[in-house]
């Protein structure tokens, strides 16, 4: 939030960094679904594309934890990291999920981000976080503006029912990675721990899914799996690991020390204004009035939860 100094004159205001951090993990979140996308064109399945990035991750932060004591997990937080790592599998099969099942990528959007609902009804029923008429404000603006950036009813078809299904899974998937995350933080677990504790239990929940993904589906462009890709494209599996997974997780696990859960589920729908302005630059997509106007709306709830005074 904004804060001015002890003094009663007006002065310089001051932006808390953790909401920076939080802004930084919501921009930097818009790259996800692009480069899913890219991973997608190459001819990664599903599993694929959601389970060789955290390889990439994990093998990165290792030495860290090997080696550096002050990255270890408090005990009494072991339960709420199984419960992360969980979680954590659900968003990365459940984001990409619904675009493997004929849904358009933007009807899969709209309905992961409805994510601040979601989280502003667990804060309010399990995190026991006072929810202020502000918050619900912002909270409706940003879905608006999602909505319009989005424009879905330009949209012929929706997709396969089970497509929607695993989107809108999707967005509850997204809210308790929030909401736990949110938890995990404020209860003293190191950002870098919860992370890579998170991407572990993710790829063991991964590989117990595995056998139940086959028995749903042959289709190979969702259960194929092979380490067997060209250098060039491991190269890009880390470099996205180090930015929209690494950077952009312990900037969230950081910011949300001190940022309300639903705060952070809004500020992090500036995701979608980043994802459109990656797509704009890089897949020569047009930037249109709704997406200037979606924009706007989103920006706003961002300005008022983060200017609000602490309650």
């Amino acid at each position: 939030m904004l804060t001015r100094g002890n003094n009663s004159k007006p002065n310089l205001v001051v932006f808390q960094k953790e909401y920076f951090f939080v802004m930084m993990s919501g921009i930097i979140s818009g790259a996800i679904i692009f480069s899913g996308q890219i991973f997608a064109n190459l001819g990664l399945s599903l599993f694929e594309v959601s389970t060789l990035p955290f390889i990439g991750a994990v093998a990165v932060l290792f030495p860290f934890i090997l080696f550096n004591k002050k990255y270890s997990y408090k005990t009494k937080n072991i339960p709420l990291l199984f419960l992360y790592g969980l979680i954590f599998a659900l968003c990365s099969l459940t984001q990409f999920g619904g675009l493997f099942f004929g849904v358009p990528i933007a009807i899969v959007v709209l309905l992961l981000y409805t994510q601040p609902f979601w989280t502003t009804l667990t804060s309010a029923l399990i995190l026991k976080e006072k929810i202020s008429r502000r918050e619900i404000i912002s909270v409706l603006l940003v879905l608006l503006g999602v909505f319009i950036l989005l424009n879905p009813q330009d949209i012929s078809t929706i997709g396969q029912p089970l497509g929607l299904a695993i989107a809108i899974l999707g967005g509850i998937a997204l809210s308790g990675w929030v909401s736990v995350g949110s938890l995990l933080s404020k209860r003293g677990n190191d950002p870098v721990n919860s992370f890579f504790t998170g991407e572990i239990l993710l790829l063991i929940f991964l590989a117990l899914f595995y056998p139940i993904l086959r028995l749903a589906t042959q289709d190979q462009s969702i259960i194929h799996f092979t380490f067997s890709w060209p250098f060039w494209i491991w190269i890009f599996f880390i470099i996205f690991s180090l930015i929209t997974q690494i950077a952009n997780n312990l900037f969230f696990l950081y910011g949300v020390k001190k940022v309300s859960a639903v705060k952070a589920g809004v500020i992090m729908l500036l995701e979608p204004v980043s994802g459109t302005t990656l797509a704009a630059l890089f897949l020569d997509q047009p930037i249109t009035a709704n997406i200037i106007i979606g924009g706007l709306f989103i920006i706003l709830a961002n300005y008022l939860v983060i200017t609000q005074k602490n309650q």
